[in-house]
């Protein structure tokens, strides 16, 4: 597994995020390899962002490349350029039958 991690500021309100966000979640349920996505917002510092994780990094990689990705910022309106960084899941607490999700 990979994990995906991009955060960046916007200009827009968290209204206006979760709005875009319910429109483009069918994009985001049709992306291979996709198993999950987490909204997320860091308090302290403003950003906003999503934690993405794909079963394979090739499939995170084609993500990377792919229209929906490169069009975050500008959908988010971002005042930044995002801060992207690419993780290997080592090991996980929960096998997939276990998961508490």
């Amino acid at each position: 597994m990979e994990l995906l991690v991009l955060l960046f500021k916007s200009r827009l309100s968290m209204e206006e995020m979760s709005k875009i966000s319910e429109k483009r979640v069918q994009e985001y349920r049709k992306v291979n390899g996709l198993l999950q996505k987490f909204y997320v917002r860091d308090p302290a510092s403003g950003q906003v962002g999503g934690v993405f994780v794909f079963d394979s990094k090739e499939n995170l990689e084609a993500f990377k490349k792919s229209d929906l990705a490169k069009s975050t910022a500008e959908v988010y309106k971002s005042l930044e350029s995002p801060s992207i960084r690419v993780l290997e899941v080592l090991k996980v607490l929960y096998e997939q039958k276990e998961r508490l999700l």
